[in-house]
């Protein structure tokens, strides 16, 4: 069965793959090459996909998926999986380092540090004792959960459905009752996929209800908000200040004035990245488990409901 492995890997990764399957392992791919492919891993160029005829499942190596979910993009019957369950760590501790730069102060020390400046910059907050709303508790706002709880914070989350209690949450909601919970967050983290649902789904307006010390942080997708609203929240002084490592637009314009407000900490969409070696090794993990589970027609890990945008329930190929 060949399989295009667009991703990088190192030695030991590729060694770890299951037998079964003809590898090919190059970042490069033609519209030529891509007809005799059955699995591919990675993103490949949307272009090419109309020409990936025997194309029977392709495994993202990144959790957002929305791009891949267009109509009539993939062949009739492929499989579609993400590679959800890979992030949550180096997520996590991006959240927890930003989140407590702000808590403490740190952007503007730093700042005071490039200017020589000796300056005390006023009252600082701890996680400990603080409520943390999460709105998204796939595998990134469980894990962050999790570690919030280790430290002694309270944990608000935010689901689509409730069927049940989710283990690290101490409240449970759904987004129409956000109104309600917001004016209790210390923090907000934003961790949703891109739906048709989502775009949009947090108003300028709900700003209004947060507290003054709240810190509001998104990690999940950008246009979950218009990034204006964020700046103006911080600049009238609506809440304390805000970490985005995702926007509505990307890359952000170099005249944007969020650059200017000292208490917006902005990263170029890198928090989920592979940048931290054992992300790499968890999507391996997932990797390994679906080439065998495929190999051997069992459930696969992680697959997409092309109608949602998003994972789903494990289905069984087709």
């Amino acid at each position: 069965m060949k399989t295009w492995v667009l991703t990088e890997l190192t030695q030991a990764q590729k060694e770890r793959l299951p037998k079964g399957y003809e590898y090919v392992f190059s970042k490069e791919l033609n519209k030529e090459e891509i007809k005799d492919v059955e699995v591919i891993v990675g993103r490949p160029p949307f272009e090419l996909l109309p020409y990936a005829k025997n194309l029977k499942w392709l495994q993202l190596d990144s959790a957002g998926s929305e791009h891949y979910c267009k109509a009539g993009l993939l062949p009739e019957g492929c499989v579609l999986t993400n590679a959800t369950g890979s992030f949550g760590l180096t997520i996590s501790e991006y959240l927890i380092c930003t989140i407590l730069m702000l808590m403490r102060n740190m952007n503007l020390y730093v700042r005071n540090q490039e200017q020589a400046k000796w300056q005390i910059e006023g009252p600082i907050y701890s996680i400990y004792g603080s409520t943390f709303l999460i709105v998204g508790l796939g595998n990134l706002g469980i894990e962050f959960a999790k570690r919030i709880k280790a430290l002694g914070g309270y944990t608000i989350g935010i689901k689509k459905h409730i069927e049940q209690s989710v283990e690290y949450i101490d409240q449970l909601y759904t987004m129409d009752q956000i109104e309600d919970v917001l004016p209790k967050a210390d923090v907000v983290v934003m961790a949703l996929p891109s739906t048709e649902e989502t775009r949009k789904s947090f108003h300028g307006e709900y700003f209004d209800l947060m507290k003054e010390t709240a810190i509001w942080a998104n990690v999940g997708r950008g246009d979950v908000v218009e990034t204006m609203d964020v700046v103006n929240a911080v600049k009238e002084k609506k809440i304390l200040g805000a970490v985005l490592d995702v926007c509505d637009t990307e890359p952000i314009p170099a005249d944007h004035p969020i650059w200017k407000e000292e208490n917006i900490i902005i990263t170029p969409h890198i928090s989920g990245t592979f940048q931290l070696p054992k992300t790499k090794d968890i999507f391996v993990d997932i990797l390994c488990e679906n080439l065998e589970a495929f190999k051997n027609e069992e459930p696969l890990r992680n697959i997409v409901d092309v109608k949602e945008g998003y994972r789903s329930y494990a289905l069984k190929k087709s």
